[in-house]
């Protein structure tokens, strides 16, 4: 629910946000709303686990960018994961600021893009619908790539991948681990642009 509210208010932002006409999606004061996301289950002897039974994960990443130049973009990058396996679940949500730049033209067919950014992470387990003492909290330092294919004026298919180096802390125990991730993602945009 905190999420579904978050992105609606960055929505009402990015459209009050175009008040000047663009010549294309990449174009100074044009805004760029994508989302992407994975569902798994898994199941069998090799991930059965602790719990004995099939796990799920879940994992939403929403982005809003605007450009403050054409082609560079600045913007914010959300991470919602989750993880459950019968009695177990783990939360983890990421927020932070990033940078980027995007190829293409007014007679674009596709905009490829890289950019950077930074994640605040928290982290919290449940057991049994109880908050257990492995909480945690960190840091995600994102590099990403991508291409939005338009197939109408204002929406596109996204292509993503990125490169991720996650530190996170037990609050409690203060244990700390470092890890790496190579994600690659497919979502959709929201191109807020207003054409001359």
């Amino acid at each position: 629910m905190k999420i579904r509210s978050i992105i609606i208010i960055i929505w009402f932002i990015g459209l009050s946000s175009t008040t000047s006409a663009q010549e294309y999606p990449i174009d100074k004061k044009a805004v760029i709303i994508s989302g992407s996301g994975s569902l798994l289950s898994q199941g069998g002897d090799l991930y059965e686990g602790f719990e004995k039974g099939r796990a799920t994960i879940i994992n939403v990443s929403p982005t809003i960018n605007y450009f403050i130049l054409k082609h560079l973009f600045i913007g914010a990058g959300f991470d919602f994961y989750q993880e459950s396996q019968r009695n177990i679940n783990n939360n983890l949500f990421g927020i932070g600021p990033q940078i980027g730049y995007a190829f293409g033209g007014p007679d674009g067919r596709v905009f490829p893009y890289i950019d950077m950014g930074f994640r605040y992470y928290s982290s919290k387990q449940y057991y049994g619908g109880i908050v257990s003492d492995l909480k945690r909290s960190g840091s995600d330092a994102v590099f990403g790539f991508g291409v939005i294919v338009p197939v109408k004026t204002h929406i596109g298919i996204l292509f993503e991948g990125g490169y991720h180096i996650i530190r996170l802390k037990n609050k409690v125990y203060d244990i700390g681990n470092s890890g790496n991730t190579l994600s690659i993602g497919l979502g959709i945009s929201g191109l807020l642009f207003t054409p001359e």
